[in-house]
């Protein structure tokens, strides 16, 4: 089985809070914790115990956030391919349990969740920086065939300086983020490296970040009409070397003497500080539609995080209470069962078993079967339960099709795989499947295309092996079908313009 993609992103350093003292245990709803609700928007899945008044007041802000990237990128904003989930925490201190050290906000996937943000309350500076960044990707990551690592960061930093300005808090977008800023400037140069990182920006990622900040932002300001047809060929998948060769051919990032011209272009500019923002206009605000969560239900939030609590495992006693108090409330709580699987290799059959006892309706039940047991027929059965009892999971869409592959039945896998990507389209993994599936349906271009979007879309933390094998794929493709791409026009009017 193909297992999705474990991965970190956008680790929030900036503006880090202070330590905070241990609070008391979590204490779920039914025995006097607080009410857990989830809200809903155009663009925002909340889920929080987060008071009502103030939950509504979050996913109103996240829903803005949302739509001001989306109207500020996009000349015809795309419609949302899937809400963002996020997760938001009362108290400070359970927000740590789940996030690494000096986190102010995180973002995450290859949870049982999928991908999700993590905040303590309400936005302060720190948080909607984060929010603004992770949002930048999940609106784009699905649009652009291509994103070369510099201009996915660089376009989700540009983003940060999103501010709330002028008559009625008019958002504004193109501003100057002083943490970017102040780390790149005084400028020493080093866009050439930052343009050929194709899969990672280094080591310092904070200053190549900032790099490619300045670099994006001198583009919209200096260049706006050749950064939009740079944009247009990203859009239709043009290598992004070659096209920016093409468009930028006195800055070849790959002659000493491109590499220092562009570098005393973005000083020049850095230091001139002349540079334009603009505001943004909205629709009317949606209506937001809010339930009250079970505390199974939040048991099973908790559950299906990982428990860093700031860089160090969580205590095992401490998880062992929760699984307890979840079994309390639900003998068959499939979350609570799979943390209890995690290390048994003997018992984790029995407790995936129980699972899809209690819950056949919860296709999570069924992909734990799946999981554990080592019947090859029996897997793919209850993989197709998971997909029948949710369309919409992504993990069980990818994972049948995964597991057909690996049985020499690709045929059966490609509809499944094509409706996991369209589903999660940012996500790596699953789009490494649908690669791997049409590799051996012998169609090598498409597989190829594919491929170097799963390499583009892996963030920075991803694990080496995973990251290695995804690289591999896509070596092994060039070899097999890949040749020079061809020149393209100009794009008349680009889709995606800052």
């Amino acid at each position: 089985m193909r297992p999705l993609l474990c991965r970190t992103a956008a680790l929030a350093a900036i503006l880090a809070l202070g330590a905070t003292a241990r609070a008391d245990d979590f204490r779920c709803p039914d025995r006097g914790g607080p009410a857990w609700r989830e809200l809903r928007t155009a663009n925002i899945l909340l889920q929080t115990d987060l008071s009502s008044g103030k939950a509504q007041d979050l996913a109103r802000e996240l829903d803005r956030i949302y739509d001001v990237v989306r109207i500020a990128l996009f000349r015809r904003p795309p419609p949302t391919v899937a809400p963002m989930r996020v997760v938001a925490f009362q108290s400070e201190e359970e927000f740590h349990l789940f996030a690494p050290k000096d986190a102010t906000a995180y973002h995450m996937s290859g949870t049982r969740l999928g991908a999700v943000m993590l905040t303590p309350g309400l936005l302060a500076d720190s948080q909607r920086i984060v929010a603004v960044h992770e949002i930048t990707h999940h609106v784009t990551t699905p649009l652009f065939a291509r994103q070369p690592r510099w201009f996915a960061e660089g376009l989700a930093c540009y983003m940060e300086s999103m501010a709330m300005t002028g008559v009625d808090n008019t958002p504004t977008v193109g501003g100057l983020p002083r943490h970017r800023y102040h780390t790149v400037f005084p400028y020493h140069g080093g866009a050439a490296k930052v343009l050929r990182s194709n899969d990672l920006l280094g080591d310092d990622a904070t200053r190549s970040y900032a790099i490619a900040w300045a670099l994006v932002h001198f583009l919209v300001n200096r260049q706006p009409q050749q950064f939009a047809e740079l944009q247009g060929r990203f859009l239709r998948g043009q290598d992004p070397e070659v096209a920016w060769r093409e468009v930028f051919p006195q800055w070849d990032p790959a002659t000493e003497q491109g590499g220092k011209a562009l570098d005393k272009e973005i000083g020049g500019y850095l230091r001139a500080g002349k540079y334009s923002y603009r505001g943004v206009r909205l629709p009317e605000a949606a209506p937001i539609r809010e339930r009250p969560m079970s505390a199974a239900e939040a048991h099973t939030i908790r559950l299906s995080l990982p428990w860093v609590d700031r860089g160090e495992k969580a205590g095992p006693a401490r998880l062992k209470a929760e699984i307890e108090e979840a079994l309390a409330h639900d003998p068959g709580h499939v979350a609570a069962l799979e943390r209890m699987a995690e290390g048994q290799a003997d018992g984790a059959l029995a407790l995936a078993e129980r699972a899809t006892a209690a819950h056949p309706e919860d296709a999570r039940a069924w992909l734990f079967l799946a999981r554990t047991t080592r019947d090859g027929e029996r897997r793919i059965g209850a993989l197709r339960k998971a997909v029948e009892t949710d369309g919409a999971s992504a993990e069980a869409a990818n994972d049948l099709a995964w597991t057909l592959l690996q049985a020499g039945r690709s045929g059966e896998a490609l509809p499944l795989a094509r409706r996991a990507v369209a589903t999660e389209p940012w996500n790596g993994g699953i789009i490494d499947t649908l690669a791997a599936v049409l590799e051996d349906l012998g169609q090598c271009p498409e597989a190829l295309a594919l491929q170097r979007r799963a390499v583009d879309v892996l963030p920075e933390g991803v694990s080496p092996a995973a990251r290695a094998a995804l690289v591999e794929r896509r070596s092994r493709l060039e070899a097999a079908c890949g040749r020079p791409q061809p020149a393209t026009a100009p794009a008349p009017a680009p889709a995606a313009a800052p």
